[in-house]
């Protein structure tokens, strides 16, 4: 189902570039189809009352996102009203009296993509495809995958640092707002009413920090380039629900030489599929200076499931051999040689 937002503007100086491109989409949709959405600005939209909001970020007290968006979806099905504003505090807002489903996060990403026709509870994030080798120059990239990466898992990119909130009741009446929050994972839901027309919007995390590190690297020195993928985690995210995508994706990730036996990396993740089926296999592509190309595979789905923290995760494997250029230390490449050898490699704790 299709639905259409309506826009309360902020001062201009203060809109962030996500926002402004918000707008600018906005006002043609409206100049098109004048009943599906409306721009309002503040003082020229009838009955309505003042809710100011207020971000907590006890969760994240660190979080320093470019801006938020906020968006209320009326009970009745009509057009949803968003607002945002910069940095990571909020401010006051215009909204008709009724009862509405409340969502929140920061605009400022780059990665991550936002079903924004769907409803309170559809609303969805996830990143757009991406190749795999995507570190790779694509001259030295050859037309053969690795035998581990056949097409069975939709790739696509990491996703940026996302915070949100969600709140399903919010009523704004003449007497104030009651709504009912998440609460923490100690205090469940919480109702709240408040005489002063004042929402507090519990901003969490909502992607993961992975970091990964393959140490113990022997010819690493041999390598002309790099790229790096994880198998078996979650395309997508709800934000109403916080569910992650059913099916599972491999993300395409940078890889760099952090000494010389290390290669690593850190990246962000919706985390894993509600029910994963498949293993978490940590892929290391790398081509070598006579031009020859090797995939080395890691299992590290037990690392992965059994994380102390899951939204902060540290992939450590050991024990690498890289074969020798042929061409010693110098950078010749050989245009004869195409696809890809794939190497299964025994992690040592």
């Amino acid at each position: 189902m299709s639905v259409p937002l309506r826009c309360c503007l902020p001062n201009p100086m203060y809109m962030t570039p996500r926002s402004i491109r918000f707008i600018l989409q906005a006002v043609a949709l409206a100049s098109s189809l004048c009943t599906a959405s409306c721009i309002y600005e503040y003082d020229s939209c009838p009955d309505r009352l003042s809710l100011q909001i207020v971000n907590d970020w006890s969760e994240d007290p660190s979080a320093a996102p470019g801006g938020m968006a906020y968006i209320f979806f009326p009970d009745d099905g009509a057009a949803a009203w968003r607002f945002d504003f910069p940095g990571n505090t909020a401010g006051s807002v215009s909204l008709p009296v009724g009862n509405y489903s409340f969502l929140s996060y920061n605009d400022d990403t780059a990665n991550v993509l936002f079903s924004e026709d769907s409803g309170y509870g559809e609303y969805e994030a996830y990143t757009a495809t991406a190749q795999l080798l995507g570190a790779i120059p694509a001259s030295e990239r050859g037309s053969i995958l690795p035998t581990g990466h056949d097409g069975r898992e939709r790739v696509v990119r990491p996703p940026d640092m996302l915070w949100g909130c969600a709140y399903c009741s919010v009523k704004l009446h003449y007497g104030g707002v009651r709504y009912v929050t998440t609460g923490t994972s100690q205090t469940g839901e919480q109702p709240v009413f408040s005489p002063d027309f004042i929402l507090t919007a519990l901003q969490r995390p909502l992607t993961a920090h992975y970091t990964f590190r393959i140490e113990d690297i022997e010819n690493l020195s041999g390598v002309s380039s790099m790229s790096a993928a994880l198998g078996g985690m979650a395309g997508s995210l709800t934000l109403a629900s916080g569910e992650k995508g059913r099916y599972p994706s491999t993300l395409s990730l940078k890889a760099a030489s952090l000494s010389p036996t290390v290669v690593g990396g850190d990246f962000y993740t919706f985390g894993i599929p509600p029910a994963p089926a498949v293993a978490n296999i940590l892929s290391l592509f790398v081509v070598i200076k006579d031009g020859r190309r090797f995939c080395y595979e890691f299992d590290v789905t037990d690392q992965v499931r059994t994380a102390p923290d899951p939204m902060e995760v540290l992939l450590t494997v050991r024990g690498l051999t890289i074969d020798k250029s042929d061409t010693g230390d110098g950078t010749g490449f050989d245009v004869s040689v195409d696809g890809w050898q794939t190497v299964t490699v025994n992690i040592r704790g």
